[in-house]
């Protein structure tokens, strides 16, 4: 996983609420691999007729203009990424190039994939989402610190955000969950070797 630090980029604002992840990586394209998924990733907003297969552009979704092309950051409506479980999901936004979503809530599990898929989901109450939009639609620069916990907006006012340290450091270091453990790997034989001292019972059967 790409370790993320500092983000320097435009933000691409996005205020739709409830966009589930059935829209953000949609159903009948699923057993397609991620490359071709990619394609199709936000279909019923991204294509005309909510149509990839006919490949026509919906110009009015921001992903699609011209100025958001490089954009690093979303800025999204509310309870973004609800529904089902799909690692997809994020996976698919971090293939389009976006790195940080900052709104004002996100699904609970489509949160948590973020983070493995080297995402860093970012929530502020819904008038500071309201003015960073603002801000996003001039196009200037937007900095995301993660070491910091600061967002800096293009008028260069900071804001601050919070975030568990383990989900924190899996980002700093680009380390998804089972990296993070075998960090601790010396740590957990420790306590295996204590262990077996004390309930040698328990690894009876598995020795």
């Amino acid at each position: 996983m790409e370790k993320l630090t500092v983000l320097k980029g435009k933000a691409v604002p996005w205020l739709v609420s409830n966009v589930d992840t059935d829209t953000i990586t949609p159903m009948k394209r699923l057993l397609l691999n991620m490359d071709e998924l990619e394609k199709y990733s936000f279909e019923p907003y991204r294509f005309l007729d909510g149509d990839g297969d006919k490949g026509e552009l919906n110009k009015a979704f921001p992903l699609n203009q011209v100025e958001y092309q490089d954009a690093k950051i979303m800025i999204t409506g509310v309870n973004f990424g609800c529904g089902s479980s799909r690692e997809t999901a994020p996976e698919a936004i971090r293939r389009c190039g976006i790195r940080c979503l900052i709104g004002s809530s996100f699904g609970g599990i489509f949160q948590k994939n973020c983070f493995q898929q080297g995402v860093l989901p970012i929530t502020f109450p819904e008038d500071t989402i309201e003015k960073l939009a603002k801000q996003a639609e001039t196009q200037g620069e937007f900095i995301v610190d993660l070491e910091r916990q600061k967002v800096v907006a293009p008028d260069m006012l900071e804001y601050d955000f919070q975030i568990e340290k383990s989900r924190k450091d899996s980002l700093l270091y680009g380390m998804d969950d089972v990296d993070m453990t075998l960090r601790k790997k010396d740590r957990i034989l420790q306590f295996f070797e204590k262990d077996l001292e004390t309930r040698p019972w328990l690894y009876n059967e598995v020795r």
